[in-house]
């Protein structure tokens, strides 16, 4: 199971790795941890620290983060968040 670049994927050291960046203000780090934790995608699902990630990557600047929070309200039913998600 090959990551990018044909090496070795290690999502734990990954997630480790993000973390150091996001404390230190990274939010393209927060927006992956984000993606991570939402998809439980080698850690546990965790749908809150998703959303917590993703709205401190948003107000960073990322405007992936910004989508898929719309993408959560839109999944909810919130249907005037999303949109206002999307359109920010």
């Amino acid at each position: 199971n090959h990551g990018e670049y044909g090496l070795e994927k290690n999502v734990s050291r990954a997630f480790e790795l993000w973390s150091e960046a996001a404390e230190l203000g990274s939010a393209s780090a927060l927006a992956k941890i984000g993606t991570l934790s939402y998809h439980g995608d080698g850690v546990a699902h965790d749908e809150a620290k998703s959303i917590h990630c993703w709205e401190a990557a948003a107000m960073k600047g990322d405007i992936g983060s910004r989508h898929s929070l719309g993408g959560v309200e839109l999944i909810k039913g919130n249907y005037d968040r999303a949109v206002r998600h999307f359109f920010i």
